[in-house]
């Protein structure tokens, strides 16, 4: 036996005869990878602006931690484990693979001895655990099949390829040890376990019948892996590369900030900008947002999160953006030849024929959406819809005016009266007249503004939050003002729908009424005024510090300033979109209820957090309705007589209005309360009476 047979090594070409034709396969697989990313590219840049690079520590940092760790995939811990498992499999197997070459381009022979005995270990444990990945995956898809799952030929394509890259390797691995160390040196076998069983599986195989098989099969798994790899840009594989600049890319701002360009600034410079407000064409999405369409993974995260989805309208974040990505694919080459010609009509395809709303994509798909987020916030590869259909939806208010009759009634009142509420008889200053309270227009001053929002001034149900949160304030000394017939709507109700003019002319009558009062701390019971004001009007020169109302009850009752003398029994909380889930609060609001349950624990429902429902009313629909099959709000009421609280603590006014409305339907007897938590703070004051205020 010679030393070379028994040494703590292998031989890397063992038994292949010009096995250095390898190297030639690799380039032409990379070739294929370079063109098919170079094409994207070239795609992607079609698109509005550049990839945004800055703050790259961050997104260096963020992105590891997203795919090294898969920490939106494991949200979803069955799906989460599969891929994890896949992941890690696949890296290792790439890295055994590219230590390989490295000693073969080096001629530093560093795969023996201990290191190759552990190397030999760990390649088999990583390949060990894809495989389990991998099958994990296909069970799923064959017998599991859940429902937000539409496996397609490509994904069976790409498992089956993963499968026969893995199996390959390891049948491979086994004749190899079958025909050299299980006879010549078992103890250096087991060091490879799988290959080892594979090994002892056709041991009984003569060593001329084991070294053919091993020829064959080595050349058969270069080609598989070789291919594999060129399939990376031309299949569902693409979100390995695609996705993962898409987390680098990804937008770091709160996913609730929306982007525009000043209109009024811009029709300065050009007239004509009227009339393409919005998108109307690929052209017309950023060059992020062209990026997203390709790294969409069709997982059915977004779908299975989706409260219109889930509602039976026609929306599905899942199949939006599915649909526009075969768009681009249909458009790719005309695209691509007119790169040159930015004159070319982009509403039309390279055909002249397909338009992206109406054909790509349906006009009655974009009403749907209630800009909960919850789509945005389940994608593991940050892919935004949301910002896609307010973009269209813009395009369709403010070019062609095509909106439902609901839509345009809540606008017109917005650019006549500045406030959505058509219907009102209300004035801003009506729910002060008998308080006392100091008004800035009226000379002066205070450290808070407090700002009451439409709703919470012209809606009758919700004017009672708005008096409470006075009583609130008032009992912990708080030094606020209102601004009364000054207050105008932020404008969020408008963008939302696409009205972004109306929205803009909002915000910055808004901002010049603050700014002339010097307003620098704003307390605001509505979420959506919250979010406007803390991630909307920067962009406009409008820069404060914004408390949400249950913030500031928090921060009151455990700095001392409120004494509370009730307790409710069996609360439960629902959290808003617009803070929660959009701007990241969720503990303020139950560390205030807790003080208020004798217990001090607050029931959940069972979506809760980050995951909550949204109540239906974002996006406009607390003005519109698409009449769904089941209603959003009576699900989420289901919901919370599900964990047998008696009562619904609420932080917002339009999730309190569709709760009442949703209990009115679900439970005809109402044993169940709707309440904001101002009003249970204000009830459970010393001395207050527990009798509502009318």
């Amino acid at each position: 036996m010679t030393e070379s047979a028994t040494a703590v090594t292998r031989e890397i070409y063992w038994n292949i005869v010009g096995g250095t034709l390898i190297y030639l396969f690799a380039f032409a697989a990379f070739a294929v990878v370079g063109w098919g990313v170079r094409r994207r590219v070239l795609l992607w840049r079609r698109g509005r602006g550049e990839l945004v690079a800055d703050r790259w520590r961050e997104r260096l940092g963020g992105g590891f931690a997203e795919v090294f760790t898969h920490r939106r995939n494991r949200r979803d811990r069955g799906p989460g484990l599969a891929h994890l498992l896949i992941f890690y499999g696949f890296m290792g197997e790439v890295v055994a693979t590219g230590l390989i070459a490295v000693q073969e381009w080096t001629g530093l022979h560093f795969l023996q001895g201990t290191f190759y005995l552990v190397y030999s270990l760990l390649s088999d444990g990583f390949g060990l655990i894809g495989l389990i990945g991998i099958s994990l995956a296909i069970y799923r898809r064959a017998v599991v099949r859940p429902a937000r799952l539409h496996s397609l030929a490509d994904d069976w394509v790409l498992l089956g390829l993963l499968f026969l890259v893995f199996a390959q390797g390891f049948w491979l691995e086994g004749t190899r040890i079958a025909a050299t160390e299980l006879r010549e040196n078992p103890g250096l076998a087991i060091w490879s376990p799988v290959g080892y069983v594979v090994a002892l599986f056709v041991s009984w195989l003569e060593v001329s019948t084991l070294e053919t098989l091993h020829r064959w099969q080595w050349w058969i798994h270069a080609f598989t892996a070789f291919g594999f790899l060129a399939y990376f840009t031309l299949g569902k594989m693409g979100h390995a590369i695609f996705g993962t600049l898409n987390i680098f890319f990804r937008k770091l701002e709160p996913a609730s900030r929306l982007e525009h360009f000043d209109i009024e600034a811009a029709l300065d410079e050009d007239e004509s900008i009227l009339e393409r407000l919005g998108v109307s064409s690929l052209e017309g999405f950023t060059a992020k947002d062209l990026m997203d369409l390709d790294a969409c993974v069709q997982c059915g995260r977004c779908e299975a999160a989706c409260p219109a989805a889930m509602s039976g309208v026609a929306l599905s974040p899942r199949k939006l953006i599915f649909d526009l990505r075969a768009h681009l694919n249909r458009r790719a080459d005309g695209m691509l030849a007119t790169v040159a010609d930015p004159t070319l009509d982009g509403e039309l395809g390279a055909d002249g024929a397909e338009r992206l709303i109406g054909d790509a994509v349906e006009e009655e798909e974009l009403w749907g959406c209630r800009t909960c987020g919850a789509c945005v916030q389940e994608c593991p590869l940050h892919v935004d819809p949301v910002s896609k259909i307010i973009d269209m939806r813009r395009y369709l208010v403010m070019t062609e005016s095509k909106m439902s009759d609901e839509t345009q009634l809540f606008l017109k009142n917005m650019d006549d009266r500045l406030h959505p509420w058509a219907k009102t008889a209300r004035t801003r200053d009506e729910w002060y007249r008998d308080l006392d309270v100091k008004v800035l227009g009226e000379g002066e001053s205070a450290e808070y503004l407090f700002w009451v929002g439409c709703t919470g001034a012209l809606v009758e149900r919700n004017v009672k939050v708005t008096r409470a949160m006075v009583r609130v304030l008032q009992a912990a000394g708080v030094d606020f003002g209102v601004l009364g017939p000054e207050e105008v709507c932020t404008g969020d109700p408008a963008r939302r729908v696409g009205g972004e003019l109306t929205f803009q002319i909002c915000a910055k009558q808004n901002i010049e009424t603050l700014s002339e009062y010097g307003v620098k701390k704003i307390i605001s019971t509505c979420p959506h005024c919250f979010n406007s004001f803390r991630n909307e009007y920067p962009s406009f020169g409008g820069d404060y510090e914004v408390i949400h109302h249950t913030q500031m009850i928090r921060d009151l009752i455990e700095g001392g300033r409120l004494k509370l003398s009730r307790r409710v029994d069996a609360l439960t909380y629902h959290d808003p979109c617009y803070l929660g889930r959009q701007n990241g609060e969720y503990d303020a609001p139950r560390e205030a209820l807790r003080a208020l349950s004798p217990d001090g624990q607050v029931e959940e429902m069972p979506a809760h957090r980050s995951r909550s429902l949204c109540c239906g009313a974002g996006g406009g629909y607390a003005w519109m309705d698409d009449a769904p099959s089941t209603r959003i709000n009576h699900m989420r009421v289901k919901e919370a007589k599900a964990c047998k609280a008696d009562t619904v603590a609420v932080g917002c006014p339009f999730c309190l209005q569709m709760f009442e409305d949703g209990i009115g339907a679900v439970e005809p007897e109402k044993a169940t309360e709707v309440r904001d938590l101002a009003e249970l703070v204000a009830d459970a004051l010393p001395g207050s009476s527990a009798d509502r205020e009318g």
